[in-house]
């Protein structure tokens, strides 16, 4: 409920303030990571080099949602709300703590972007940098300890600050676009646990295809 409600706040900019959405779909491939585990109870550990999964097709679905305004040709201000997820696939230590840790409602990363677009011929290059919030939704079994429910709007938290650089293509054909980009988030955030919490930096290389339209 609450990414619906996130997601109806992007594409609710009138076109009186945003000039453009784009919706897109594509593959994310998360990083290793050591992870700081703080749960009440018992010592601080460290989960060293664990792996995620991102099952990008599976329910639900990994994608993306930006508004923009300012120049299609030139210089843009953009509101992107990124819905990537993260299953842990196992660790090189310590990885037995976690019996289920995963952000499937979202590791949310809600960003606001500078973007700068270069027309070339019938195809435009766009760069694009962003910061701002991650909002991740855990459900989680750490030592036996269950936090989080799948679909449960309380769960969700702030979980750190989040940052992206990406380059783009975009095809235009009248008010519409086909978009491709490879882009690159990163976050230094804390996932709530039973007791506690999670605590690393989270990175991730995207690969998105989709379209966009400009009123």
């Amino acid at each position: 409920m609450t990414r619906a409600l996130l997601v109806a706040a992007l594409l609710g900019f009138s076109p009186a303030l945003a000039q453009g959405i784009t919706f897109y779909l594509g593959f994310s491939l998360p990083s290793p990571a050591d992870l700081r585990v703080v749960q009440e109870g018992h010592p601080e550990t460290t989960v060293r080099q664990a792996r995620f999964e991102s099952r990008d097709f599976g329910y639900p679905i990994y994608y993306g949602v930006r508004a923009w305004w300012g120049d299609p040709n030139g210089l843009r201000y953009e509101l992107e709300l990124i819905h990537q997820k993260l299953y842990f696939a196992g660790a090189e230590e310590n990885g037995e703590l976690f019996e289920r840790f995963q952000v499937t409602d979202g590791f949310n990363l809600l960003t606001f972007n500078l973007a700068y677009a270069l027309p070339a011929g019938p195809v435009r290059a766009v760069g694009r940098l962003g910061a701002g919030i991650a909002l991740p939704h855990p459900e989680t079994v750490v030592r036996g300890r269950a936090y989080g429910v799948d679909g449960d709007p309380l769960y969700y938290h702030f979980g750190g600050l989040a940052f992206q650089g990406g380059l783009g293509l975009e095809a235009p054909f009248g008010g519409f676009a086909a978009q491709l980009e490879g882009k690159f988030t990163f976050s230094h955030s804390r996932v709530q646990i039973a007791g506690g919490f999670v605590e690393g930096d989270f990175s991730t290389w995207h690969a998105v295809f989709g379209g966009g339209y400009r009123w």
